[in-house]
Order: structure tokens, then C-alpha cells, then sequence
């Protein structure tokens, strides 16, 4: 069947990819904005935003601890898929692309979902200094715990952080997640802008959702209060 997926994400494998389309289609926008050459993304699960990044980047380098990303989607030929852990892999492929003098221009960051863990892979690309204009995305921004570590996250120690929303997408209930009138709050992107010129000023996190994602995450665990549709 054609659809309007069919038509907007061709060849990408969709039935376990965990973004909801106002997540899918701000990835597309930022990438076809940017079209950078390489790019890095922590967190495979299925492949989902793999294939669509795959096909606006030249080189794509892939991290996830899960052996079982082998052989479970078809990789796309740009895509380096790289099994290991994110504390190890991240400083090792920077480092590799600051020997090459080659610019990272985009980051998805979508691996541990806890708050260090967040916090965390976070951390370790702000350990970069950008070439060229560079986007940093975190999934999940809506989650409780993954905010927090994006909250955490010592974004002002790189002078070349320029700006921070962590409700680029606002996070939303999953239906799916909802069991006994209980759901969660997932999704959202932080989206982090970064310049090799240094910032002038001081680094202002937005967060313009803020109310609206305290109510979901408020109304979350009291879902079998509502009337039934």
C-alpha cells in the first residue's frame, strides 16, 4: 500500500522504529538543511533513523552495545555499524575524525535512557570541538529520566555550545505504553546548535514545552481518571 510514510521515509524500515512523525520528519528537516558529510549516531535499536539519516550524509558511523544490530536491517552502504560500548566508542571515533581533520557535523544520541546514562554520551561528544556547524539531537527529551540527564549534561563547558532546546519536538504519552491506565511519557529531541567560532555570552537552555511536558508526566500515572473515548 502507497502511503504517506511510503512517500516520506522510502526505504526505511519502520515497523520498530521508535519515533513518532513530528520526530521523524523534524529528523528529516535538520538533515536536509545541513546535509553533512559525516555523522555519528549512538543507539541503533532497528535502524529506523539509520536508514533515513543514511541517506542525507556521506559517512555515517553507528554505535550500539547490542551485538544483535548485526544482521537485524539491512545497513546502509555509508553506515559503519560499531558494537561496543559508548564510553569507549565515542571518544575513540572523535579522535579519530580529529586526526583526519574531519568534521562531525551531526550527532543523534538515542542509547541508555537513563539520567547518567543520558548525561553521560552527552558529556563525551561535548568533548569536541567543532569544524564546521554542527547539530546535536537527544531523543526522548520528554522522558523524565532522559531530560534530566540532558538537563545535567555540562553543556556550557564547550564554549562553542551556541543553543540548547530541549523542546525542539515535545515529548508526548506513547498509547502503546499504556497498561492498566498507566502510560509514560516518551519522545521529544533536544536539539543542541554548535559553531567553531565560541559563543560571546553566557549558554541559555530553552525549554519551551516545559509546562506542557510537566502536565503529561503529571497526568501519565492518573490516565484511568480520564473518561473512556
Amino acid at each position: 500500500m502507497n502511503t504517506h510514510d511510503d512517500f516520506l521515509f522510502p526505504g526505511v524500515p519502520r515497523d520498530n522504529w521508535q519515533m513518532m512523525p513530528s520526530e521523524r520528519i523534524a529528523l528529516t528537516g535538520v538533515l536536509a538543511r545541513m546535509r553533512p558529510k559525516v555523522s555519528l549516531e549512538v543507539g541503533v535499536y532497528h535502524g529506523g533513523s539509520l536508514a533515513l539519516t543514511s541517506q542525507f550524509v556521506e559517512k555515517i558511523y553507528a554505535i550500539d552495545i547490542d551485538p544483535g544490530i548485526i544482521g537485524r536491517f539491512d545497513n546502509p552502504p555509508n553506515a559503519e555499524l560499531i558494537v561496543g560500548d559508548s564510553v569507549t566508542e565515542i571518544p575513540r571515533i572523535l579522535q579519530m575524525l580529529g586526526e583526519k581533520g574531519t568534521p562531525l557535523e551531526f550527532v543523534l544520541i538515542d542509547a541508555d535512557h537513563s539520567t547518567e546514562g543520558v548525561r553521560r554520551d552527552i558529556d563525551l561528544v561535548l568533548q569536541y570541538t567543532p569544524l564546521k556547524p554542527m547539530i546535536i539531537m537527544a531523543h526522548d527529551s520528554g522522558n523524565g529520566l532522559c531530560r534530566q540527564g540532558m538537563r545535567l549534561a555540562n553543556w556550557a563547558a564547550n564554549p562553542h555550545v551556541r543553543s540548547i532546546d530541549l523542546d525542539f519536538v515535545p515529548g508526548q504519552i506513547i498509547e502503546p505504553s499504556i497498561v492498566n491506565g498507566v502510560g509514560e511519557v516518551w519522545g521529544g529531541f533536544a536539539l543542541a546548535y554548535l559553531t567553531p567560532e565560541p559563543r560571546s555570552g553566557p549558554l541559555v537552555m530553552v525549554e519551551g514545552a516545559r509546562s506542557s511536558v510537566r502536565a503529561l508526566q503529571h497526568a501519565a500515572p492518573n490516565l484511568s481518571l480520564l473518561p473512556a473515548d
